[in-house]
């Protein structure tokens, strides 16, 4: 399966890794993005010092990005 480069936190330990994931696949209706740049925002901060719960056991931090469609799922129009 292919992988690719993430940084994840870790709710139990409070740690921020770069690790390797597996590359998901676009559901319905979904698409790929291959991120080219990424921002972190401050609710990504507060989750990392401990002022925001974490809704996961492990996150990836970043949901400010900006890239190109790598791949679409069954049902995406063009």
């Amino acid at each position: 399966m292919p992988s690719m480069r993430a940084a994840r936190f870790d709710a139990t330990s409070r740690s921020l890794a770069v690790k390797d994931v597996p590359v998901p696949e676009p559901g319905p209706g979904e698409v790929l993005v291959r991120v080219r740049a990424c921002g972190i925002c401050l609710s990504d901060v507060h989750l990392i010092d401990g002022s925001l719960p974490a809704p996961l056991p492990e996150v990836t931090p970043g949901h400010e990005a900006a890239g190109v469609i790598e791949a679409v799922g069954p049902g995406v129009p063009g």
